[in-house]
């Protein structure tokens, strides 16, 4: 056994299970008092090799996950957080709903759940949020040139939300987005994300690359660019509208 992993790895058979789900990042901001990181997972509870989820594949689609997104003030000598959202949600995926591909067409799902989100702050400074969803996605992609292209959108609505301090939150969040990606496999990759809003439209965009096609190193992450324009981009002053730029590295994107 080369690693202390490899050893572990014999008392985790349900290892495998696990995966990455959102984009896993640490972004300073021009103004550092606004940067960012963001860390996300995900776990599906049913064995894929198992005869019984082979029976019933659809099973394989049930995951939890979760995914922390913190603002961190590295403008101030300690270095406080402003704000970290924690989003724990139970979620279901569809196998491909394509059969065969259709020239560059390559995949059709949806994905369904439920999130919480909350601040964990007590008392005034207390944010907190219940939604159902659904996510379509269509993916295109084209294997000789290893371009693709994915496009989904997400439909949302609040259950049991805090309506003592965040009862308008709707109005800046807002129950519908979409989200486009394209890029080239081991390359760049381009995302950019739009949401509908009472008070207003946000949107974001992000950019990444690999580090070792810069500098022909073996460290494996990826330089990150990241744009936004969103209302109730954190929730404790999610009425207000963030303009940042950010620069960092990403280890998933």
């Amino acid at each position: 056994y080369e690693s202390l992993d490899s050893i572990f790895s014999l008392y985790q058979p349900y290892l495998k299970n696990s995966s990455a789900y959102l984009p896993m990042y640490f972004l300073v901001g021009t103004d550092p008092s606004k940067s960012k990181f963001q860390i996300s997972f995900k776990y599906r509870f049913f064995d894929t090799d198992h005869l019984f989820t082979q029976s019933h594949p659809w099973l394989s689609g049930f995951h939890f996950a979760y995914t922390q997104t913190s603002f961190w003030d590295l403008n101030t000598a300690s270095a406080p957080f402003a704000d970290t959202s924690y989003k724990p949600e139970l979620f279901w995926i569809s196998r491909n709903y394509l059969d065969q591909s259709y020239s560059l067409l390559r995949g059709i799902f949806l994905q369904t759940g439920l999130q919480h989100e909350s601040n964990g702050k007590g008392d005034d400074f207390s944010r907190s949020t219940n939604s159902l969803y659904a996510r379509p996605v269509i993916i295109f992609y084209d294997e000789k040139s290893t371009y693709g292209f994915g496009l989904s959108s997400k439909f949302w609505t609040a259950i049991d939300n805090d309506n003592e301090t965040n009862a308008d939150l709707d109005k800046y969040r807002g129950n519908f987005e979409i989200e486009l990606k394209t890029g080239k496999a081991d390359n760049w990759v381009a995302g950019a994300l739009y949401r509908w809003a009472e008070k207003g439209s946000s949107w974001q965009v992000d950019f990444s690359y690999p580090l070792h096609r810069l500098f022909y190193n073996p460290v494996d992450v990826y330089l990150y660019a990241q744009y936004v324009d969103v209302l109730a981009e954190n929730l404790i002053d999610y009425q207000e509208r963030t303009r940042q730029l950010r620069f960092g590295i990403a280890i998933i994107r």
